[in-house]
């Protein structure tokens, strides 16, 4: 089956619109998880959407240069697909986890990926993975179960060759300077009766109480991580003097107020050298207004 035919296939189209949403929250989700190992914020953005084979995707002198790429397998029958990484994005990535300033050569010599970068790779691609599963169309979603990414890019064409897939293509950095290119591979088998499936009771909810919720979703709101609450009195706060010390308790649980509503609760911490708040659990949902 080629891409022409893919492309006829009236199922398939109606699902790549389903599927080019979750794609675009999938990518904010992998942005939010590059921010917090790197430190540096890394738009990620997808460049295209298209049906096509395994093979016609690698024949294309315009596709991710393939230095590493992880496999992922779902749970109900043999069903796999894969994502790729591309040498120059790999460079940058580890650069930045270890503080090096220099940038990667324009010209990039072709060579075997280190284990580090390997295991770049594999996380990126397990937390690709995750967000796509987790903003699938329709439920109940594909178990995506990651391999641990390798270097041998012979193996994607061994595994995959003549496979129908969805191909999307990621951009990682400023769109005047981007640093290099994620390929995700999705068989075309996994969008069989998703259209069917998506919960359209809940959009048509959603409408009634006023219209499309997800034209919200880029409205900036207050994020405030609260780690305690102190009560005292005005005449014990004005008394104090630099070496004072307040009393806030046993270390527990924090809060995340949204707009001044407390909506998470979680552990504050720190990773990769960088302040973070770990979402254990919602408290209430995300008020809409602020």
């Amino acid at each position: 089956m080629s891409g022409a035919v893919l492309a006829q296939d009236r199922e398939l189209q109606a699902a790549i619109p389903l599927m080019e949403d979750c794609l675009r929250h999938s990518v904010r989700r992998l942005r939010t998880r590059m921010l917090t190992r790197s430190g540096t914020d890394t738009p990620v953005r997808v460049v295209q959407t298209r049906l096509c084979t395994v093979s016609e995707l690698l024949d294309d002198p315009d596709s991710v240069d393939i230095q590493a790429w992880s496999g992922f397998y779902v749970e109900r029958g043999s069903v796999s697909g894969f994502a790729a990484v591309d040498g120059t994005l790999l460079e940058r990535l580890t650069a930045r986890l270890f503080g090096d300033p220099t940038p990667p050569q324009e010209q990039r010599p072709s060579r075997p990926a280190t284990d580090v970068e390997l295991r770049v790779a594999s996380r990126m691609c397990e937390e690709l993975f995750g967000a796509v599963e987790s903003f699938w169309p329709a439920r109940p979603a594909p178990r995506m179960q990651a391999r641990p990414a390798v270097g041998n890019r012979h193996g994607v064409v061994d595994n995959s060759l003549g496979t129908a897939i969805v191909a999307a293509t990621f951009e990682c950095g400023p769109e005047e300077e981007p640093m290099g290119r994620i390929l995700l591979a999705i068989p075309v088998v996994l969008l069989r009766g998703v259209v069917g499936m998506v919960d359209l009771p809940t959009t048509r909810t959603a409408a009634r109480r006023g219209g499309n919720y997800e034209r919200l979703l880029g409205c900036e709101v207050e994020l405030v991580v609260e780690l305690t609450r102190l009560t005292a009195s005005l005449g014990a706060l004005r008394s104090l003097r630099i070496g004072d010390t307040l009393p806030l308790g046993s270390v527990g649980e924090a809060r995340g107020l949204v707009n001044g509503r407390p909506s998470f609760a979680g552990d504050p911490g720190a990773c990769d050298g960088v302040r973070c708040f770990r979402v254990s659990r919602r408290v209430v949902g995300i008020p809409a207004n602020p």
